[in-house]
């Protein structure tokens, strides 16, 4: 069963993705999740508090996804170019609202420190996903997660979701890790 605090903080998230930063209101928050008003406010006082809500569920719901990857290729056929590349076209489809709410909060430079502090744990979650399952060093992992949200941002800002766009550039960047692997 979703408690409470995650109905409003995925709430805030579509609100974020539909309204854009400044349209996220605890009302707006109560509104599209069909709850009294005053029920955002409960769970998130401040705005600050909400933006720091969304931040962190953000970082859950993406490491839940990385958690399953490793899984998913073991039980699958499909070559890890072809994961990687279902992996960014789930995040510019079915989980768009997330992806853009992460990249618009993101980019606020008015960031409260809780949610710059969330933020910052997840770009380190999956860099250091990529070190794992990459067997690349920090510095790669890094250039590989930075190149690969790139291309996704680009993809968001077109309003597009270009399956072969993402397999051209995956398959580049994953043989460009694969070089620079022994380097780790």
């Amino acid at each position: 069963m979703i408690s409470r605090r995650d109905v409003v903080t995925d709430s805030a998230i579509a609100v974020v993705a539909e309204q854009g930063v400044r349209g996220l209101t605890h009302r707006a928050v109560d509104a599209l999740a069909e709850l009294p008003v005053g029920s955002t406010s409960n769970v998130y006082r401040t705005r600050d508090a909400l933006i720091t809500g969304i931040m962190e569920r953000i970082g859950e719901l993406n490491a839940l996804q990385l958690e399953r990857l490793p899984h998913a290729q073991h039980t699958s056929e499909k070559p890890p170019a072809e994961l990687a590349v279902d992996f960014c076209m789930n995040w510019l489809t079915t989980d768009r609202s997330r992806f853009y709410a992460m990249v618009m909060l993101s980019l606020d430079p008015a960031l409260p420190s809780e949610a710059q502090a969330a933020k910052e744990k997840n770009l380190r979650h999956f860099e250091e996903f990529v070190v794992r399952v990459g067997g690349v060093s920090e510095e790669v992992a890094h250039r590989v997660n930075s190149a690969i949200m790139g291309v996704m941002v680009r993809e968001l800002m077109a309003g597009t979701a270009d399956r072969s766009n993402l397999e051209g550039y995956i398959a580049d960047v994953l043989q460009w890790m694969q070089e620079h692997s022994s380097a780790a």
